[in-house]
């Protein structure tokens, strides 16, 4: 009770000194996810796809052949069919070992799929895209996961973004397909409403998208054509992304091109994933991307500084600071900084709330019956995802361990170069 009188006699001044790290690093975030962007995109911007537009859509696997038929069979389901004429199908086997090219050759068979394709060894997602580029044939080209699911309209949505003849990429909405599986699905249900989807919507608004989802993204073919198709990389999903900015294309997120995908139904299977996503924080854009932020360089663009610094301050720079936060905060408070941190976590949580609350405003598709387990978001963020953050950035920074990942073969690894 004492330390709740303490708590509660403090002037906004002592606030703010005791409560740095939230008060000036994350408040101001949550302000603008939970006041600002539903003004921002609270309309929802309707534009015609054009008829005569031709899409080509790349499903690219290693081992997939149990969820390779229901993406197929999500993707006849598509309005966009009776509108686009011209809509290929295209299925690389990344050198899988199961029945993956069996199945794909039979959805061939059945008409469901147009071109099926094989690396007789595995080559990555990257290679699989550009051989499927190829053969492509659309004016836009939709990359996807195998194990993704579409609603009706959601290829719609992306295409009708591209009526605007400047935009160069458009990302879908991806939800959890698999949130009531395990306690770890359910908190990346969450994760992906207001953590992810969310936080597109705010850098939609502002023009910093820096990522265009690898799982679910439809890009202009003259556009990813000429920026040289896809790198190898671990992040080849957010380096393509980089490429095209710096190009000049204008990239957005449909936040109604809803889809649904898998996510790892342990923590275990969590921590790996993660670690392998936070490495390219600093893979993609703290090395190979540091020039956007570098205003001597001749192709340097605010939009792009913007967008990189964007990723580094908010997925690196807090994640280094909480811990200094936390020995600052037992050196001058000692034990009753454990107090501190504990109406640290109450805040957490209330803001989380707002933030739940707001997104499902701005037409993304909230988990609002997992709203309960809000406690457990709020305690695995400020605890297990930024320690694996920070373990993560570490390993890039001391090991440059993406490019030692299996996500990608060590063979086609080794090919690249490392600066």
């Amino acid at each position: 009770m004492e330390a709740l009188s303490f708590l509660g006699s403090l002037d906004m001044m002592s606030f703010v000194f005791l409560f740095w790290y939230t008060a000036l690093l994350e408040i101001p975030r949550y302000f603008v996810g939970a006041l600002l962007v539903p003004i921002l995109v609270s309309w929802h911007e309707h534009s015609v796809v054009d008829p005569d537009l031709s899409l080509s859509i790349i499903l690219v696997g290693h081992n997939e052949e149990k969820p390779l038929p229901a993406c197929v069979h999500s993707l006849a389901e598509q309005t966009i069919l009776s509108v686009c004429k011209d809509v290929q199908i295209i299925v690389v086997d990344d050198g899988s070992t199961d029945r993956m090219r069996e199945v794909a050759l039979r959805l061939q068979r059945e008409g469901r799929v147009d071109n099926v394709l094989s690396l007789e060894q595995r080559g990555g997602k990257s290679a699989g895209v550009n051989l499927a580029l190829s053969v492509a044939r659309g004016d836009i080209v939709v990359i996807s996961d195998i194990d993704t699911t579409f609603d009706r309209d959601a290829l719609a949505e992306l295409a009708s973004c591209f009526s605007d003849p400047l935009v160069g990429a458009v990302s879908g909405n991806l939800g959890v397909r698999n949130a009531s599986a395990s306690v770890a699905t359910r908190y990346q249900a969450i994760e992906y409403a207001i953590g992810i989807s969310l936080g597109r919507c705010i850098a939609d608004a502002f023009g910093t998208l820096s990522v265009i989802s690898g799982a679910f993204g439809a890009f202009r073919r003259k556009a990813i054509e000429g920026v040289g198709r896809q790198d190898v990389e671990v992040g080849e999903d957010a380096d393509l992304t980089m490429k095209l900015r710096s190009a000049g294309w204008r990239l957005r997120f449909a936040r109604r091109a809803n889809a649904l995908t898998d996510v790892p139904e342990t923590f275990s299977a969590f921590i790996a994933q993660r670690l392998r996503w936070d490495r390219g924080l600093i893979t993609i854009w703290a090395r190979k991307y540091r020039r956007a932020i570098d205003p001597r360089h001749s192709s340097f663009r605010i939009s792009d500084a913007v967008a990189v610094a964007d990723v580094i301050f908010f997925q690196v720079v807090l994640a280094v600071a909480f811990p200094v936060y936390l020995a600052w905060l037992f050196y001058y408070f000692g034990w009753f900084a454990t107090t501190i941190l504990a109406a640290t976590i109450v805040g957490y949580a209330v803001l989380d709330l707002i933030v739940f609350l707001a997104a499902a405003t701005v037409g993304i598709r909230v988990p609002l019956q997992l709203i309960a387990y809000l406690p457990l978001f709020t305690a695995v963020q400020i605890t297990l995802a930024r320690a694996v953050r920070l373990v993560a950035i570490a390993q890039e920074l001391i090991f440059r361990t993406s490019y030692r990942d299996p996500y990608v073969p060590r063979r086609i690894m080794e090919q690249v170069e490392v600066v």
